[in-house]
């Protein structure tokens, strides 16, 4: 066998064995830049280059990022970052999908020399793009300092090498998006159990404290079934969101719906958009509910002529922002003061102002029901 030949078959034993130790590593490595780091280290080797590194395509598609890279000057990898169009070596092999090869960036003309490449001594290079399968991931790029012809073969390694690195990097990917996934429903089952919690508490104190003293068990039902109601809407905001919050405008919508009647009037929304808490959502959706309740059966909303406003703004005060919502009635039946204090009426006047860290007022005006709570958000 003459020299050529055994030079020939070395080269061919070196890039295999790159090859069959990156697909080894990768196997077992947890991080993907410490697969990228590997993936530029032994993709020298096979080629016995001294310089390697792997570009990864920023969002936006405008730009590449020196992810890894070998034999670097220190503050270049994971900070240089190159053109993503046809000016730039890398982007040019983007546009032209295939490998490009630089046997002599002296006399190149199809694109810039970045000034990192020419400070580092580079006069040859290959880039491959490493497509993965949602698009490219980046670019492999090797760099050699001395003017190199880079053969087929060479073309062929780094092809084969780019589409194994591919294959490693949507794995880690989908790795990564499971474990996410997988933390996701933990937290979600957390704050399920959580929530559930919560209202079971509620739904407990709203059944010890509903009473129908002398009326039916069917009245009884439906006042619990309704303040139940009002705590499942708030919870449906919360979790229609995905989120810890709710939209107050929204609450006070559904709120009022249950109330609305062909031959009724229809309560007035007016205010700014303000975002609960899901403990103050819970809360406020009693609040309007026992509001509307009893508008519906002794006050504005009784009669054709009825008017309610609901309205709230947002006071800034030395201490924070506070919310400040009003109830009016007016155009309605005499309004009398109750004759005992029921659930309803405690939380309106002390529980919604205790639970929500604020202040409310119940007012039996003659021309109607008048309510008005301060709470911080």
């Amino acid at each position: 066998m003459n020299p050529a030949d055994d030079e020939a078959t070395t080269r061919l034993r070196r890039q295999q064995d790159a090859l069959a130790k990156f697909g080894s590593d990768c196997l077992i490595a947890h991080d993907l830049d410490e697969v990228l780091h590997r993936a530029a280290e032994l993709v020298a080797e096979g080629l016995d280059i001294r310089r390697a590194k792997v570009l990864e395509l920023l969002p936006g598609g405008d730009a590449l990022l020196m992810r890894a890279g070998v034999n670097w000057q220190p503050g270049v990898v994971g900070h240089v970052q190159f053109g993503a169009d046809k000016d730039s070596p890398a982007g040019f092999a983007l546009a032209q999908s295939e490998p490009v090869v630089s046997p002599d960036l002296d006399e190149e003309k199809r694109f810039k020399i970045p000034d990192v490449l020419i400070d580092h001594g580079i006069k040859s290079m290959v880039n491959v793009i490493i497509e993965g399968e949602d698009g490219p991931f980046g670019v492999l790029e090797v760099d050699a300092t001395d003017k190199r012809d880079f053969d087929e073969h060479d073309t062929s390694f780094l092809k084969n090498y780019a589409n194994l690195l591919a294959a490693a990097v949507d794995r880690h990917r989908a790795h990564k998006e499971l474990e996410e996934a997988l933390s996701g429903q933990t937290v979600l089952v957390q704050e399920l159990e959580h929530r559930v919690k919560n209202m079971l508490a509620l739904v407990q104190s709203l059944a010890n404290q509903t009473t129908a003293d002398d009326a039916s068990a069917r009245a009884y039902r439906d006042i619990f079934l309704g303040r139940l109601r009002a705590l499942t809407q708030a919870e449906d905001l919360v979790f229609d969101d995905h989120a810890q919050v709710l939209d107050l405008r929204e609450l006070a919508r559904r709120s009022v719906v249950p109330f609305e009647a062909a031959d009724a009037p229809v309560p007035k929304i007016d205010g700014p958009k303000v975002m609960l808490q899901a403990r103050q959502g819970r809360m406020m959706a009693l609040v309007l509910h026992e509001l509307g309740t009893n508008a519906t059966k002794h006050g504005a909303l009784s009669v054709p002529d009825g008017e309610v406003e609901l309205s709230w703004n947002i006071d800034e005060k030395p201490d924070g922002r506070q919310v400040h919502l009003r109830w009016r009635e007016e155009g309605g039946p005499k309004v009398d003061l109750p004759e005992r204090r029921g659930f309803g009426t405690r939380l309106l006047a002390d529980l919604a102002g205790y639970e929500l860290d604020g202040e409310a007022q119940l007012k039996y005006l003659p021309e109607g029901c008048q309510y008005e709570i301060s709470f911080p958000i």
